[in-house]
């Protein structure tokens, strides 16, 4: 009998022998064995003469229509024929059957299958063409399953990928738009690194028995005193600066630069004889006495730096300043011309025949500057640098300094308004060996360098989707590579040279977004705990009955050898450690997170206020400890209750070290800071049509509360964002949105908002 007659009769057999074959009981082998095959056929034959054919089930005397075998029985014996009872007209269904019994059975059915042979012949003859087609089908389909199996991309590993089109626009309104706390803080950075410098270099000239220096009336070996008087000359030569009550001691030996405003003319347009330029930035003379008392009112109108000006802007010392600048450097000038014992600083009508002359320091360690200037500005700047470091120390002068040297660093940032078109592709290669686990691979490429969604100028305008390579625009990079594994039934043990934080964690304690905008929503109400850090790490996670706890580290620096640049668990790492406690029930959440962040020269949380992730202005590393409680509820149902997602996160900073602009002091070592930042997020699915989402949320993105250094604190911000996102296809949907945040920059008086419309396709 050929393959194919074979297959055609097997079901028929099996459903013949299968209702008989239940019923029997399990012999063993070995004594089955031991009869010769001649006894074997013969018994088989003798059982089979007992048992006589069946035309109907009734014939069975112990067999009622309420047996649950009553029907198969009754198609055996309509269908097949091959039915037999014994000869005193019983069945025996309850009893066990032998294997000699079922011998003789399913040969009495074989007879009768034999008989139906010839029907099957005559319908392959019938079906003859139509066997034909089918089995060229199933040889092609054999031949393509091969070719599949030959050239598929990996038994082990799926491939999946999102790409995401995002067009939208923001918009800057109010008096304080386009601006930033940080707009110059790597010019701070460079000045504290120029001034140090300038310490070590004049500390070998400038000594305690040096030929420029007497120990009559001065601090001893204070190299820094000295520096900071020569560096604030404001552009006088370095021998009008000498010693209070040494006539003959100066520094003339002082290797550096003078500070000086540079870029600036006085009084355009003065009298004749002046030395002013019309059209320049400068000092307008507006006729004003001779000897008016110059304060930050009267500088707020007679300064030029806007309108009909023409070459380049005023600088200090590489910041370039504006008319509020000009204001608070006059402002330190007439506070310490006031703790010397002092008049204000008065206008000059006409610098070139009454220019303006500094106030003579009488303090001890202090020091006296002869020089004449030409602008109130350079005398403000002499007046503050030749006080002695007791003077400095004063209340009003030291506020004074420092509120002149935070709003230095702040300043105008570009605010582009144009609509932009970007995309962000991402693909992830999953890959288990043992069914359990999880190598996953991630490329990602974008092009929202450029762009306002990329937190430029303002983080908090930051969107989700928004990635660039630091390649550039365009350029593919590894977004992910790591391994995933169980220990046990509990335990989890996730490791990588390029691992997120939260790939790490047990759960993600919230349930919002489904399709959000504004990527601050995306940290649980907490981004300086959920810092999504990526670089090398490792974590473990327990989880049993709803309960889970997650521990875990990660170095942004990781691949880094070089201790002085990074590597894992060195004052460089820039690494974050969290712990994590949560409880997930069937429709709730309940989490807490504690994360301890190296932040290195700039800080590392991620969404917030410019201050909030640099509240140092970058003069001094410092540490993050972050606390962060968030938790999610949802209906047990679909309904017109929403899913509801809140957070709250709270950050305390620590300054490394102390940090000075022109020997000027910022921060101390250990200055603290604080921010915090909190959300609320809903969502409703199946809005209005079934598979559509609808969600919005509303919330303060990180803000700087207290701060002991000179940058200060934060007026609050408010983020909200409302979108609705359209279930084109199972992979296609389209997202159009709205957002806002009132005072991104944390300077007050300023917002931003705009439109997007996100499209998302999965694949």
């Amino acid at each position: 009998m050929n393959a194919f007659r074979k297959l055609l009769l097997a079901p028929l057999v099996m459903g013949v022998v299968a209702p008989l074959a239940s019923q029997a009981q399990s012999l063993d082998m070995g004594s089955v064995n031991r009869y010769q095959e001649q006894q074997y056929i013969d018994k088989m034959l003798a059982i089979e003469a007992q048992m006589g054919q069946v035309t109907s089930v009734s014939q069975f005397s112990d067999v009622q229509p309420t047996d649950w075998a009553y029907q198969a029985l009754s198609n055996l014996v309509t269908k097949y024929g091959c039915v037999a009872g014994y000869p005193n007209g019983t069945f025996k269904g309850k009893q066990a059957m032998t294997r000699f019994e079922a011998a003789a059975l399913l040969n009495a059915c074989l007879d009768r299958v034999t008989e139906m042979t010839e029907q099957v012949k005559r319908l392959l003859k019938e079906f003859e063409k139509e066997l034909a087609v089918l089995k060229a089908k199933v040889d092609g389909l054999e031949t393509k399953v091969a070719d599949l199996a030959a050239t598929q991309f990996s038994t082990t590993t799926k491939l999946s990928g999102q790409t995401v089109f995002w067009l939208g626009s923001s918009k800057f309104d109010g008096a304080n738009k386009g601006t930033s706390p940080l707009a110059q803080a790597g010019v701070g950075f460079a000045n504290q690194t120029a001034f140090n410098d300038a310490v070590l270099t004049n500390a070998y000239s400038v000594t305690p028995g040096g030929a420029s220096y007497s120990a009559t009336g001065t601090p001893t070996g204070n190299v820094t005193a000295f520096t900071k008087a020569a560096t604030w000359t404001g552009g006088s030569a370095n021998s009008a600066i000498g010693v209070v009550g040494q006539p003959t001691a100066s520094l003339g030996n002082y290797v550096g630069d003078n500070l000086a405003v540079a870029g600036l003319r006085s009084n355009p347009g003065a009298p004749a004889g002046g030395t002013g330029v019309t059209g320049t930035y400068g000092f307008l003379n507006n006729a004003l006495p001779n000897g008016t008392v110059v304060t930050s009112d009267l500088v707020g109108v007679m300064a030029n730096t806007i309108g009909n000006t023409s070459g380049a802007a005023p600088t200090i010392g590489g910041f370039v300043i504006d008319k509020k600048d000009m204001q608070n450097l006059v402002a330190l000038g007439n506070a310490s011309r006031a703790v010397k014992g002092g008049g204000l600083i008065r206008y000059s009508s006409d610098v070139s025949s009454a220019p303006y002359t500094t106030f003579a320091n009488k303090a001890p360690g202090g020091f006296t500057n002869a020089g004449a200037f030409t602008n109130p500005l350079d005398l403000s700047i002499a007046e503050y640098g030749t006080l002695s470091p007791l003077q400095q120390e004063n209340p009003t002068v030291k506020a004074a300094a420092r509120k002149f040297l935070k709003d230095l660093i702040g300043g105008n940032v570009p605010t582009g308004e144009a609509v932009s078109f970007n995309y962000d592709v991402r693909l992830s290669l999953n890959t288990s060996f043992t069914g359990k686990d999880l190598l996953r691979t991630r490329l990602r490429v974008g092009n929202f360098g450029q762009s306002t969604w990329f937190g430029n100028p303002y983080p908090s305008l930051g969107a989700e989707v928004a990635y660039e390579e630091g390649s550039g625009a365009n350029s593919m990079g590894v977004d992910r590579v790591f391994y995933q594994f169980p220990i046990g039934s509990n335990f989890t043990i996730t490791a990588g040279p390029r691992v997120r934080q939260d790939d790490m964690l047990a759960v993600w304690p919230s349930q919002y977004p489904a399709d959000t905008i504004l990527d601050f929503f995306t940290y649980a109400g907490a981004p300086g705990t959920y810092t999504l850090n990526l670089g090398g790490g490792a974590g473990i996670w327990w989880a049993d009955k709803g309960f889970s706890v997650s521990a875990n580290y990660v170095a942004a620096n990781a691949k880094n050898s070089d201790s002085s640049t990074g590597g894992i668990a060195t004052d460089n790492s820039g690494g974050t450690g969290t712990v994590q406690l949560a409880y997930t029930a069937t429709n709730w959440n309940l989490t807490a997170a504690y994360a301890y962040s190296q932040s290195g020269a700039y800080g590392y949380i991620p969404v917030g206020t410019n201050l909030a992730g640099n509240p140092f202005a970058g003069l001094s590393s410092f540490d993050v400890n972050s606390l962060a409680i968030s938790g999610w509820w949802k209906p047990n149902k679909v309904s017109w209750i929403p899913s509801i997602s809140a957070g709250w996160g709270s950050n305390s900073y620590s300054a490394k070290k102390a940090s000075q602009i022109w020997g000027v002091e910022t921060n101390a070592e250990g200055a603290k800071a604080q921010s915090q930042s909190w959300y609320v997020g809903m969502q409703w699915a199946d809005a209005l049509i079934k598979g559509n989402t609808f969600g919005t949320a509303v919330g303060q993105p990180t803000f700087v509360t207290g701060n002991d250094g000179f940058m200060g604190t934060d007026e609050s911000t408010f983020a909200w964002e409302i979108w609705y996102k359209f279930q084109v296809t199972d992979n296609i949907s389209v997202t159009p949105a709205f957002f806002t945040i009132t005072n991104p920059a944390g300077t007050g008086s300023n917002s931003a908002y705009g439109g997007v419309l996100k499209t998302t396709f999965l694949f």
